[in-house]
């Protein structure tokens, strides 16, 4: 875990980065829900519920997870550079994208959530994969938004 200085000066490169609204939001639910999707495999391992194999494939799924993180920061970077002072008003030109990401964002988080239904036997590691698989093409889709926006 970081320390309180590394912790500072992350919050202020976000800060520059992202801006305090919008963008900021858009980027901290995904991380969130990346975070939560963290702690349901930690806890799967801890309590030894999942076979090893099985844990392996949830563990891929939140590394192939964990690697879109930079792509939304980035889109939400962008976004922020183009749109610096909107607040909470989302521009119509990002529209799109803005709704994609919080789609990606929310994808994950029922990702996560099907971790958890799959720690406790409820639900299958496919299923697991069909959302995470979700929350792959959203990102891409958010991308290829982002590209057809004018000055992108």
């Amino acid at each position: 875990m970081a320390g309180p200085f590394a912790r500072r000066r992350q919050a202020k490169k976000d800060e520059k980065e992202l801006g305090s609204e919008l963008w900021r939001r858009s980027h901290d639910w995904f991380m969130r829900s990346l975070d939560r999707y963290w702690h349901v495999v930690q806890e799967a391992e801890s309590e030894g519920t999942v076979p090893r194999e099985e844990l392996n494939g949830l563990v891929n799924a939140g590394n192939v997870l964990t690697d879109l993180a930079p792509r939304v920061r980035q889109l939400c970077v962008d976004a922020h550079q183009r749109h610096p002072e909107t607040g909470l008003q989302i521009p119509a030109d990002y529209s799109e994208v803005h709704r994609i990401l919080s789609r990606a964002a929310n994808d994950l988080a029922t990702t996560a959530q099907a971790a958890a239904m799959f720690r406790l036997g409820q639900a299958s590691l496919q299923s697991v994969g069909r959302r995470a698989e979700k929350v792959v093409a959203a990102v891409q889709e958010a991308e290829d938004a982002a590209a057809g926006t004018p000055g992108a």
